[in-house]
């Protein structure tokens, strides 16, 4: 089961971003096409969450697991394309202290950080007491994780590929630090690679074989996420893994 939720999340992580990375590139008009055909299918997927979550098999794992991610995507075009993001809509100021930053930096995101925590809510009200969790553990990851990830833009990181953000949503980066790690960098580097391996031990230990999958994808899931933390510790040509998405993103630019 290790190897079989190693192929699904990665496959999945890998297509997922790249797709999203087009899409918050693409015309207005295009951008709402794409998000009104995701908002539809993310629909569906919260229909669906409570009978993928009371089947425990392993194809309702990997389904489950395929339809947080498109939860998740749906929640992140939402903000990157600017259509839910925060009360604060102007660059930071360069002689703006740490607190006033950080108050203006979550007036960025506060409107889109409530609906996260509303859907994901939503979802863990829904498969309640069912016996395959998955969705709503995979949610539970890349919130936290995400979570995590902006504190580092906030705090200090040594690498971030701004390019990857789309024209109306550049004034964010006026709020993060790049250049140089923050202790919270490693800290939760390793923290996150901690959890990571309790998961890996988890499963390992787990002795249905579903539960054991749902285990290993959110391990895998997880160890991806890590990685994503390297990558803004130290460049690592990252860019690489989806320059198939940017050369579309040129010639829709």
């Amino acid at each position: 089961m290790i190897w079989l939720a190693l192929v699904v999340s990665v496959l999945l992580w890998w297509l997922m971003t790249g797709l999203a990375l087009m899409s918050v590139h693409q015309p207005p008009a295009s951008r709402q096409m794409i998000f009104s055909l995701s908002s539809v299918l993310t629909l569906l997927a919260l229909l669906g969450v409570e009978a993928n979550a009371a089947a425990a098999t392993p194809l309702a794992t990997v389904t489950g697991f395929a339809m947080a991610l498109l939860i998740w995507a749906w929640l992140e075009l939402s903000y990157l394309m600017g259509y839910i993001t925060g009360p604060v809509k102007r660059p930071a100021f360069l002689a703006m202290g740490f607190s006033e930053r950080f108050t203006r930096a979550l007036g960025t995101t506060i409107y889109h950080e409530l609906m996260v925590v509303g859907v994901v809510g939503l979802v863990c009200v829904l498969g309640a007491g069912l016996p395959n969790p998955t969705i709503q553990n995979t949610l539970a990851v890349l919130w936290l994780m995400r979570w995590s990830t902006k504190l580092n833009l906030f705090l200090g990181v040594k690498h971030f590929n701004s390019q990857w953000l789309p024209d109306n949503m550049r004034y964010i980066t006026t709020y993060l630090k790049a250049g140089k790690n923050s202790w919270f960098t490693v800290f939760s580097t390793i923290l996150a690679a901690s959890c990571t391996y309790l998961l890996f031990f988890m499963g390992q230990l787990a002795t249905d074989p579903a539960a054991a999958l749902s285990l290993f994808l959110i391990a895998w899931l997880a160890g991806l996420a890590v990685l994503e933390h390297v990558f803004l510790m130290m460049p690592m040509g990252e860019t690489a893994l989806w320059r198939w998405a940017e050369v579309n993103l040129r010639k829709s630019s």
